[in-house]
């Protein structure tokens, strides 16, 4: 029994490590990844020498082209989410449609009860023939509304398109061009540096024989 315990708890102990790291691999995933370098002092990289420096150039172009691919990147995804929107839309659209077919239909049943004699008391199919009109009119404003927004879903549509194209464009350029020489950089004034005393003025010997 004690075995069986022991082996119960591992087991329990192993599944919730692996729930941990399945979060913090998620976490990593999602969480916008920042450059190691944005965290290093820029008065030390200041100084390091030029003959230290020779890989920073193609390290630094390597990060803007990176940003400029994100950038394409989170275009493309708005781009998605505006075309899912879209359809979304057009199925609000059909089934507005079949709701109202269904209100015509049920007009239809309700003028036939209305006009035969006996059937159902003239002041509640009244009522009702009114109340399907009116629901009638809800969803033909409900239908001018769908359309004005999948009609300014689609003006978005075509603006991301175009920007995604020309970010295409920019990126494209930008990784076939070779990174430049980084410039040398300048050193930072030091602080808390004491200042230079100014050198004491030189007073000319005279010379040999002179009297005073």
């Amino acid at each position: 029994m004690k075995n069986t315990g022991i082996i119960f708890l591992l087991v329990v102990t192993i599944a919730c490590a692996g729930c941990a790291t399945m979060d913090e691999l998620r976490t990593s995933i999602t969480t916008k990844v920042t450059s190691i370098t944005s965290n290093v002092d820029p008065a030390l990289v200041a100084k390091v020498p030029d003959d230290k420096r020779g890989g920073f150039p193609k390290a630094e172009f390597a990060v803007k082209l990176g940003e400029e691919k994100l950038k394409l990147a989170q275009m493309k995804s708005e781009l998605a989410a505006k075309e899912r929107k879209l359809v979304d839309y057009d199925e609000d659209l059909v089934n507005t449609d079949l709701k109202e077919v269904s209100l015509d239909y049920d007009i239809i049943k309700m003028e036939a009860i209305d006009a035969t004699p006996g059937l159902g008391k003239k002041e509640d199919n009244i009522k009702a023939l009114t109340n399907l009109k009116l629901k009638k009119n809800e969803l033909q404003s409900d239908r001018i509304k769908i359309n004005a927004n999948k009609d300014a879903t689609k003006r978005q549509i075509q603006d991301i398109t175009e920007k995604i194209k020309a970010q295409e464009e920019k990126v494209k350029n930008f990784a076939m061009e070779t990174p430049k020489p980084e410039e040398k950089a300048a050193l930072p004034p030091e602080k808390d540096k004491a200042p230079e005393a100014p050198a004491a003025p030189v007073t000319p010997e005279a010379p040999a024989g002179s009297t005073k």
